[in-house]
């Protein structure tokens, strides 16, 4: 009778269980090594850049090297971010605020929190404007047409100011928006839209359609009224 070999099945069970063991420890020591270095990029990240309160920085001259964050520390934008409405019997014009955080300045190395904004607007029930929903712009920087990052004081901003375009060009006319925050039992807004002077480039945009050059139509100056 022949006998049946015991060692075989016992050597192949401690191979295996030594591969098990192998994979298991390097599949532990790939995603330590992963941990690792995002760890150490995140850190070397934020040792390497300067944060420069929002309320404080320059943002007129905006360096062209190193990495610098202009951050709502005090959160000042945190007062408008809120549902104002504004309603004359005519004119109907809903505006919702939001912050993006760490917007970069094109073609620099520096960073900002911006203040943005979804509209409704309305004249005699008819429809002018709605960026809200699948009409939003909100995360196109080119695109999102009331934007800005500059603080006046702690009640008080200063954004640009367009409109989106009748065709598929941008608007000529452009604009610089103050934004007052009033408070009491029930928050209000002051909106004062002063227009620029010199609108800039008024050549056809790369589609060969012609730039806007239709007004403004939402109201210049406006009292909104937190919703």
């Amino acid at each position: 009778m022949k006998k049946r070999n015991f060692h075989t099945g016992l050597d192949i069970y401690v191979i295996n269980s030594i591969v098990y063991g192998i994979t298991f420890c390097m599949k532990n020591l790939i995603t330590l090594i992963a941990v690792a270095l995002f760890a150490s990029s995140t850190t070397l990240l934020n040792a390497q850049e300067t944060i420069i309160p929002l309320k404080d920085g320059d943002l007129s001259n905006i360096p062209l090297t190193g990495d610098i964050y202009h951050k709502d520390t005090t959160n000042i934008f945190d007062k408008f971010m809120e549902t104002w409405v504004f309603n004359d019997g005519t004119n109907y014009f809903k505006v919702t605020f939001s912050k993006k955080e760490r917007v970069r300045f094109s073609n620099t190395r520096a960073y900002a929190d911006e203040l943005v904004c979804e509209y409704l607007f309305k004249v005699n029930g008819t429809t002018i404007y709605d960026t809200y929903g699948v009409n939003s712009n909100i995360n196109s920087i080119g695109d999102n047409h009331i934007s800005g990052s500059s603080i006046i004081n702690e009640n008080k901003v200063e954004l640009s100011y367009s409109e989106p375009p009748v065709n598929s060009c941008h608007k000529y006319a452009s604009g610089e928006l103050t934004l007052n925050y009033i408070s009491g039992a029930t928050p209000t807004l002051q909106w004062t839209r002063v227009n620029n002077e010199l609108y800039g480039d008024n050549s056809t945009c790369p589609d060969g359609s012609s730039m806007d050059l239709t007004d403004f139509v939402i109201p210049a100056n406006m009292i909104l009224v937190k919703q």
